[in-house]
């Protein structure tokens, strides 16, 4: 059975009835988001399912599969997971599956939103669990296509900049892959697997060209500086829950890229520059840090936890070290899941502010038991308090940094901390009843359907805590 190739199919499959459907303001809008909501949990599903083929105690590709392509020249395509890519999938799926069931049935242009929500998926999917080089690209330079519709169509005021400049770094980008992969491809002939990229004995411009390349193509999906204008211009200013998931979820497309191609295969002539990339990582870590404890808005606090956290684990990447890398996937695994909760929850109260005419956060959440409990908890969880696998795989990451270098580390721990007080600030405030106003008293609390999927969704973290694996049977 093609568990893979199924994987990524049946998320386009539903972006097709998605897109074909008849849209009225009733039926037709109520089959869109069931149609939707049923495809993510098949989805689901089937990732469980294959994640009970593999043996959580080996490392390493466990499951191939291999598909003819083109017959000359030969290309095969494969597809490969291991334990890794498959924590990534299972948490990006499952957040989209949260995503869909607490979405908002106001939401303008459901079917351009839904559609492209599940071509998104679909493309992801395939990014994660492509093994050759020739479908990593193919999956890396489509990923930019649902974002740049999501942005077309709830891109607000500034969507034209945002549109200009996500689609030069994405264009730039694919380029700089295709000319690094293409360059791999002749020097051997053949479609590689990307475990072997290490084994390419370049030498001279040559490893350069190829290694420089793969390098900036990564970064042009990451909030680095100078290469974050693209996302700062989307994630600080979006309102709609999903879009800022699918931003945020691209720039762990650079992430992961780094994780298959650099740590363990890039030469030494080009691993010497590392520790200047990590220090403009802390650097911009640090900048976002200060700017998010002085802004009021808390979406863009939650765009700087996003940086912080994508920035915290691409340091461990790029640390001398090999043993972290299921560290980090069990951390990813929560935080995808904690950002997906929190976008959610703001865009809740945001709804409610809008409503009452409210300027400010103050006493907001006063008579919002409900949503006050879960953000409470989602914002305890999300800083890193020993309720779920962040504590102690984040833990461990900073460690590592602080063997590596004491002034990078201090630098993550002090970005890192002032993100958590600037979260805690804000809490605080929402839950002020000093500052509560009498039309509060009107706000609408989360629905229990909502409510009880954010608790669960929490409880199924803190077994993680205390098993990581504990849902593979």
């Amino acid at each position: 059975m093609p568990l893979l190739l199924l994987i990524i199919l049946i998320p386009l499959i539903g972006a097709c009835f998605t897109a074909w459907a008849k849209y009225d303001a009733h039926y037709a809008a109520k089959n869109i988001y069931h149609t939707t909501i049923w495809t993510i949990l098949a989805e689901v599903g089937l990732i469980i399912y294959t994640f009970s083929k593999l043996d959580i105690e080996k490392n390493g590709i466990q499951l191939v599969e291999k598909y003819s392509w083109i017959d000359w020249p030969t290309v095969d395509i494969l597809l490969g997971v291991d334990i890794f890519s498959m924590l990534l999938l299972l948490s990006i799926n499952f957040s989209f599956l949260i995503a869909s069931v607490c979405l908002s049935r106001k939401t303008e242009h459901p079917k351009t939103l839904l559609t492209a929500e599940l071509i998104f998926i679909g493309l992801l999917n395939g990014y994660i669990l492509a093994a050759d080089i020739i479908s990593f690209y193919m999956f890396f330079a489509s990923l930019s296509i649902p974002l740049l519709i999501l942005i077309s169509a709830y891109g607000g005021i500034h969507k034209k900049n945002a549109l200009i400049r996500f689609s030069i770094y994405s264009v730039v980008g694919a380029l700089l892959l295709l000319v690094s992969i293409t360059m791999i491809y002749n020097l051997k002939a053949n479609n590689i697997p990307l475990n072997t990229a290490g084994n390419l004995n370049l030498s001279g411009m040559a490893e350069y060209l190829v290694w420089f390349g793969l390098f900036f193509a990564f970064i042009s999906r990451m909030p680095i500086w100078p290469f974050h204008y693209w996302i700062s211009a989307i994630n600080s200013t979006q309102r709609n829950p999903i879009v800022f998931l699918v931003t945020s979820l691209i720039s762990l497309v650079g992430l992961y890229g780094f994780m298959r191609f650099w740590p363990n295969t890039v030469p030494e002539t080009i691993a010497i520059y590392a520790p200047i990339f990590e220090i403009v990582c802390v650097i911009t870590m640090l900048f976002i840090a200060l700017i998010c404890l002085s802004h009021k808005d808390f979406r863009y606090k939650l765009f700087a936890y996003t940086t912080a956290y994508c920035l915290l684990f691409l340091i461990g990447v790029f640390l001398p070290t090999g043993g972290l890398k299921m560290n980090i996937g069990y951390s990813i695994f929560t935080y995808i899941i904690i950002m997906t909760v929190l976008s959610f929850l703001i865009s809740h109260i945001e709804s409610q502010k809008k409503e009452m005419n409210l300027y400010n956060n103050d006493g907001v959440l006063c008579y919002m038991p409900r949503t006050s409990v879960c953000l409470s908890l989602f914002v305890l969880a999300g800083i890193g308090l020993p309720i779920t696998p962040l504590f102690w795989n984040n833990f461990i990451i900073i460690s590592e940094i602080f063997n590596y270098n004491l002034i990078l580390g201090i630098l993550v721990m002090v970005s890192l901390c002032v993100v958590a007080i600037s979260f805690l600030e804000e809490l605080y405030k929402m839950k002020g009843k000093a500052g509560a106003e009498n039309n509060c008293a009107m706000s609408t609390d989360l629905s229990k359907v909502d409510f009880i999927i954010y608790i669960s969704s929490l409880v199924a973290l803190f077994f993680s805590f205390i098993k990581p694996l504990w849902f593979v049977f």
